[in-house]
């Protein structure tokens, strides 16, 4: 921002705002996986969809390097997903995440609610 409020002096203060923008693609969360289907968490979801702390993870680091304004920073980029094709319809590679049958594979020891998303804390 560049000017006040209209009526009041506008206020310096130290630092610099910044806006980018943020994609992270598919994550397994709430939002994605509320109303979805096996045929759905199968594909597309059991080849492009990452759990959150794989996504902040390669995310966090991004955002914190990001100095120029307006910048893209994603986690689900074009090159990710031509690898995640080539390995599930080529090399035939199975999911990590998702079983044959559309359901969401739950670690051992974690909680998790009906619709198969993993509680964080």
């Amino acid at each position: 921002l560049t000017k006040g409020v209209q009526g009041y002096d506008k206020k310096e203060y130290p630092g610099k705002v910044v806006v980018h923008t943020l994609s992270p693609g598919m994550v397994f969360t709430q939002l994605l996986l509320d109303d979805s289907t096996p045929e759905l968490r199968k594909f597309p979801f059991g080849v492009l969809a990452a759990q959150p702390e794989e996504v902040a993870q390669d995310l966090v680091p991004k955002i914190l390097a990001a100095k120029e304004q307006g910048s893209s920073v994603e986690f689900l980029t074009t090159d990710k997903i031509l690898l995640q094709f080539f390995k599930r319809f080529v090399l035939q590679e199975k999911s990590k995440y998702v079983d044959d049958d559309g359901n969401v594979i739950q670690k051992p020891g974690a909680q998790y609610d009906e619709n198969g998303v993993r509680a964080l804390f």
